[in-house]
């Protein structure tokens, strides 16, 4: 139940996502930021970016990979949580479904009160926090809209001196560029979703469990890279480069993350 509130949170969100994403086209700057989004989240992401400009040799779209990569990392302790708490669902799930068992046939209410605490108790053994699994989620849909804006409505998207990244225009939209970098993404995300999928279908024991997790992983498996495929090829060129870094710095740490769980 909680994996398919999650999955329905997340599509639910994307479709905000992909209709919020023309909020304001107008340039933000000190000067047009209004509202408590412009000046807290994305006025301050577009002059990081900016400052990054300005240090990289005015390369706007090196700029752009730098303050993604920045970001991430200072995210790591949060998607390494998220990852722990994860792998400790995938852990208690059987004893989680002993317990549910154990009261199946029993509706009232003293019974269910007695499940809900069993199930605490569970959670209290294992130091285990069931809303850190939708925290992640919710916590990147500002972020991704935060880079989406302060990267279309960035001042120097649209200045044909600054906007080129080897030779390609970073505000363009539908282009080739625009198409093979997309495909690039969605194969990375693809590679992505693969290699955690195989992990989780590794760690779950429960066969029953197992069954409902393979098909929630093959829908995220085609759904996500579907989904930004379609975003790259729709917004600016540099916000594929947004998606691109993010998914080639989730693999080497998703890598980076297993190896020493390997040796243990």
């Amino acid at each position: 139940m909680k994996k398919k509130f999650s999955l329905l949170l997340f599509l639910v969100l994307t479709i905000g996502l992909l209709s919020g994403c023309s909020i304001s086209t107008e340039p933000i700057t000190a000067a047009t930021a209004t509202g408590l989004w412009d000046k807290v989240f994305v006025l301050p992401l577009a002059n990081f970016i900016t400052f990054l400009y300005n240090i990289l040799n005015n390369n706007l779209g090196l700029s752009i990979i730098l303050a993604t990569a920045i970001v991430r990392l200072v995210l790591i302790p949060l998607y390494l949580k998220s990852n722990q708490s994860t792998m400790v669902m995938q852990e208690i799930q059987p004893e989680m479904e002993k317990i549910k068992k154990k009261y199946e046939h029993k509706q009232d209410q003293a019974s269910q009160v007695k499940m809900q605490q069993e199930m605490m108790e569970l959670y209290k053994k294992y130091n285990f926090n069931p809303m850190m699994g939708c925290l992640l989620p919710l916590l990147q849909m500002p972020i991704f809209l935060s880079f989406y804006q302060a990267i279309s409505r960035h001042p120097l998207i649209k200045n044909a001196s600054a906007n080129e990244f080897f030779g390609i225009n970073l505000g363009a939209t539908g282009t080739p560029a625009n198409w093979i970098l997309a495909l690039i993404v969605a194969g990375l995300s693809i590679y992505s979703q693969r290699l955690m999928n195989n992990n989780m279908t590794a760690t779950i024991k429960n066969s029953q469990q197992n069954q409902a997790n393979n098909i929630m992983m093959k829908v995220m498996t085609y759904y996500l890279p579907f989904a930004m495929f379609s975003i790259t090829i729709g917004t600016p060129f540099a916000f594929g480069l947004y998606f691109l870094t993010g998914a080639i710095m989730q693999i080497i740490q998703f890598l980076i993350i297993k190896k020493p769980q390997r040796k243990k």
